[in-house]
């Protein structure tokens, strides 16, 4: 079980990461770039957890636009239904505490430490009163 949810907040940080990413940047970022917002990147308990809450969040904006999405009948409509979510995620990250690009950095910095991921997972797995 704890694989299975590992690999599903992985998702989430991919999924999440990307629409948020396309949301606010309007060209992709080059290496470069993406190495130096990482190492920018505040990384403190406090953005963390503000970071838990904002992904929590956010898979529950995927979860109700799922069915939305996977009901348009037409490519424009699809589109349509997923621009309303990542605008709905990019309020769930601002009401966290963060900023899109600081949600990103920290998403994509996640991915790629092991002792980061296993420390949001472990924030993720607290109570949601103890959250922020």
């Amino acid at each position: 079980m704890r694989k299975t949810y590992l690999a599903a907040i992985l998702a989430g940080l991919t999924l999440s990461g990307a629409a948020l990413a396309q949301q606010t940047a309007t060209e992709a970022p080059t290496q470069a770039a993406a190495t130096t917002q990482q190492s920018a990147v505040d990384l403190s308990d406090a953005n963390l957890l503000k970071f838990s809450v904002a992904m929590d969040s956010i898979q529950k904006v995927g979860a109700e636009y799922e069915s939305k999405f996977q009901a348009a009948e037409t490519p424009e409509q699809a589109q349509q239904v997923q621009q309303e979510a990542q605008a709905e995620m990019v309020k769930a990250v601002e009401a966290a505490g963060l900023t899109a690009d600081e949600y990103n950095a920290i998403a994509q910095q996640a991915q790629q430490d092991e002792a980061l991921r296993n420390k949001i997972l472990a924030m993720a797995k607290t109570p949601a009163s103890n959250k922020g």
